[in-house]
């Protein structure tokens, strides 16, 4: 199933049922960033500026993928904070990506869902590549640094007992931004921008798209791909100047990449929200390490091997069959789950914008 979360600068809310991305494959869903109303009364000074979001489901009978956005528009959700203040807190706010896609999925007291297997990867080290082309609309320098240091932020993070499992290795540029899994073909995991192709719903709210490749069965990530709409946004690079920080949108969508859904953290580089001109969120949280070292903890017996399933395309010639489209990552059992910005799905369905 694969599984794609954008960020929408304008916070309307959607989680709509598309088609299935190739036979086999499970389910999409889209879930959209709602615009914050008002500051809870527990926020702090510096969670003033972080907000909180909504999200809605739309079940479709095929398959679902989950888009998410990130919004950037002033204001939160009052009803969330209240919401919260019924609810006793758990040591940890993060949570993590399952394979369970139904409305109907059991979940905790921070929204966290609690059914299905989480997602994960089973290597020790997972490889990247860029898109050769880049943004026109970015300097390229500066575009590869955003990028270099969002994964590094994620990468060997030192966790009470040692460092966590999980590293990245740049790996050669591609030109294939073609986005999925290939199941009898090489793959990449790759990082593209999208000038002027961006087709996906919502197209002049959505900031970034993940999607992410899984086994249905066991919740192993098979392939990550993410997507920067600079068709329609004012993304930027570097400390001046800030409006849609580049390294910040994809610190947050690594955080997705490697398996984890939003964190109710305010503070958190995966909380629900993204404010425009902020970097902050460019550093992880206690919170975010506390994800990563859960899911991939010192000691855990995996091998380090950086090269997607398949082999590295670094293009998009078809070989002699399958080509670049997505398919199923198992027979009857793979399944693309597209991620992003999420919230407290309890608020969507009342405050939900609908884009034509």
């Amino acid at each position: 199933m694969a599984r794609k979360a954008d960020w929408r600068r304008d916070g309307g809310v959607s989680e709509v049922a598309t088609a299935a991305v190739a036979e086999g494959v499970g389910a999409v869903v889209e879930t959209g960033l709602l615009a914050p109303l008002a500051q809870p009364a527990r926020a702090t000074e510096a969670h003033a500026r972080r907000r909180a979001m909504g999200a809605s489901l739309v079940e479709d009978e095929k398959a679902y993928s989950l888009v998410c956005y990130t919004s950037c528009m002033r204001s939160l959700a009052v009803a969330v904070a209240a919401l919260a203040l019924l609810v006793p807190a758990r040591a940890s706010a993060y949570c993590r990506t399952t394979t369970c896609r139904e409305a109907s999925c059991a979940r905790d007291t921070e929204g966290c869902v609690t059914s299905g297997k989480p997602l994960y990867w089973s290597t020790s080290c997972v490889g990247f590549s860029v898109d050769s082309r880049l943004s026109a609309n970015l300097p390229a320098d500066g575009a590869r640094k955003a990028i270099e240091k969002a994964f590094m932020a994620w990468a060997d993070l030192d966790c009470t007992t040692g460092r966590a499992s999980l590293t990245f290795s740049p790996l050669a540029d591609t030109t294939c931004n073609k986005i999925g899994y290939v199941k009898d073909g090489a793959n990449v995991h790759v990082v593209t921008f999208k000038d002027d192709d961006w087709t996906y719903k919502g197209v002049d709210n959505t900031l970034a798209k993940t999607t992410v490749t899984f086994d249905a069965a066991t919740g192993e990530i098979l392939d990550a791909d993410i997507e920067v709409n600079t068709a329609n946004n004012p993304v930027t690079v570097g400390d001046t100047g800030v409006k849609f920080d580049l390294q910040s949108l994809l610190t947050h969508e690594v955080g997705h990449l490697v398996g984890l859904a939003h964190s109710s953290d305010f503070d958190a580089t995966m909380y629900a929200s993204y404010e425009a001109g902020s970097t902050r969120i460019r550093a992880l949280s206690p919170d975010d390490v506390r994800a990563l070292c859960a899911v991939y903890p010192p000691g855990r017996a995996a091998k380090c091997v950086a090269e997607p399933r398949g082999g590295l395309a670094t293009s998009c010639a078809p070989p002699a069959e399958g080509g670049c489209a997505t398919g199923p990552a198992r027979p009857g059992g793979g399944f693309g789950l597209h991620l992003g910005f999420l919230t407290l799905a309890l608020l969507a369905r009342r405050v939900r914008r609908r884009t034509p």
